[in-house]
């Protein structure tokens, strides 16, 4: 081999050597050794071992980058390459997701897996054709009011002056004003200051939520009527998918997925662990009779559905997912399994 033959080949041997991993940029807004963060974390790990240490995650925990809004536009501008986001960030991607959120519609774990298993080639199709894979699905738990005053019935909102906490850019807000009530549009970053000042006395959410952001000193109620479950997922920009090996691919997404359905079923355990340890530093949990859940459900169909129906939840998924509800409940009913 001539010199220059020789070291051409020096040369391609020190350039493939030294090719630098390739990065993940990821963001969530759940705290540091929540949950939903050692999901993160343990997606990491299987995906360096997968590609044998060429794609890595950068994990940006805790909302450092912003809120869930914030990091959408960040995925769209290749500032951030994947997120875990909750049914408030898919908002901004695929807001038809919201079916599952509207109130009191699911009743159940069972119910959420169901509808949600039957209509996944609909969601991923849904964020393929808008610049981005699914990684995973993900679950926050089920949502409750939490309150600074014990609410029974929904005119003791007014009754207690509490004002609602509605997600800035999101629905919610004219429907609670539409009822009577007073609710005010918060950034996620801000709950927590908004809770302090009293800007806010009220707000939707997850036990896990609730206790990890220490949301519940604040308002020290709640009852025991869920609203609805708070789904999620981690999501990728597609063009930075591409950019990975396809030789890893298929292994990083089925790792992926089996993590989010680890998660998933956790949740139900943590909801519960979540609620007893809130309960011991002062919670207070009140109970709704079914006659007045009766009036929050007339609230919810009368004032929310409106806002979301149409304008941000297309009227033929909800009826599909009416449609698969009636087949679930039905089935289940019966006594054999959907």
């Amino acid at each position: 081999m001539s010199h220059l033959k020789l070291f051409l080949a020096l040369v391609f041997c020190c350039t493939v050597v030294q090719l630098p991993a390739q990065v993940i940029k990821t963001g969530t807004l759940a705290p540091e050794a929540s949950p939903w963060h050692e999901t993160l974390q343990e997606m990491s790990s299987a995906w360096n071992e997968i590609s044998d240490g060429e794609v890595n995650l950068r994990i940006y925990a805790g909302g450092i980058l912003g809120d869930e809004a914030d990091m959408v536009r960040k995925l769209r501008i290749g500032q951030l390459h994947a997120a875990a986001l909750s049914a408030e960030g898919l908002f901004y991607i695929i807001p038809e997701f919201d079916v599952f959120r509207m109130p009191m519609l699911l009743q159940s774990d069972e119910e959420l897996q169901y509808v949600r298993g039957v209509l996944t080639p609909y969601f991923t199709d849904l964020l393929e054709k808008r610049g981005f894979v699914l990684l995973a699905w993900g679950d926050a738990g089920w949502a409750y009011l939490f309150t600074r005053n014990p609410v029974i019935y929904p005119q003791d909102l007014n009754k207690y002056n509490e004002r609602i906490f509605t997600w800035a850019g999101s629905w919610g807000k004219k429907g609670w004003t539409d009822a009577g009530f007073k609710a005010v549009e918060i950034a996620a970053p801000d709950i927590f200051m908004s809770l302090q000042t009293g800007l806010i006395t009220t707000f939707t959410s997850t036990p896990i939520v609730a206790l990890s952001y220490q949301w519940f000193p604040m308002s020290p109620n709640v009852s025991d009527m869920q609203v609805g479950p708070l789904p999620g997922a981690i999501i990728m920009s597609k063009k930075r998918w591409k950019q990975i090996p396809e030789e890893y691919r298929e292994d990083l997404l089925a790792t992926s997925f089996g993590r989010g359905e680890q998660l998933i079923g956790k949740i139900a355990e943590l909801e519960s662990e979540a609620m007893v340890i809130m309960q011991d530093n002062g919670l207070t949990v009140n109970h709704i009779p079914q006659e007045v859940r009766t009036e929050w459900y007339q609230l919810a169909t009368e004032h929310m559905y409106p806002e979301i129906l149409g304008s941000i939840v297309p009227e033929d998924i909800y009826q599909r997912v009416q449609g698969i509800l009636k087949e679930y409940r039905e089935q289940k009913k019966a006594g054999s399994s959907p």
